[in-house]
């Protein structure tokens, strides 16, 4: 992979980082408000605890399906399966690095990181399977 590339990789696991936390965000506000409304802070404190990786392992691996898709048909000449693998590791090193790399070796963590491996894999493989020329006309 060409420097470039290694910094677009780097930068697009930040934005599905950064998308992945807004959605869980998002999530525990629609729980606060419509689902159990009126509870303390340290209720909802507890709830975003259990809310929030359900949304990493749900949305985040619909994140990086997407991503593997999108950057599989935009450049179809860049090495889409090492470009989603390297998304998916720079991903797991900041997501890791923000929590002070707690969990990191828990299965858990493995678990969510390999089927976001799988998801970026699929989309990045189903964008190579569209001909060239559908691809010039989206």
């Amino acid at each position: 992979m060409k420097p470039s590339e290694v910094a677009k990789a780097f930068g697009t696991a930040v934005a599905i980082l950064v998308l992945n936390v807004l959605i869980a965000i998002v999530a525990v506000v629609v729980y606060s408000v419509f689902i159990e409304p009126g509870h303390s802070r340290e209720f909802y404190d507890a709830a975003a605890l259990r809310i929030a990786p359900w949304c990493s392992h749900i949305a985040g691996t619909a994140l990086f399906f997407g991503a593997g898709y999108v950057f599989g048909r935009h450049r179809p000449a860049r090495r889409g399966l090492v470009f989603a693998a390297a998304v998916t590791f720079f991903y797991a090193i900041v997501d890791s690095a923000s929590v002070g790399f707690a969990g990191f070796f828990a299965t858990e963590f493995a678990l969510s990181i390999a089927a976001k491996l799988a998801a970026s894999l699929a989309g990045t493989a189903l964008a190579a399977r569209i001909p060239a020329d559908q691809r010039l006309r989206s």
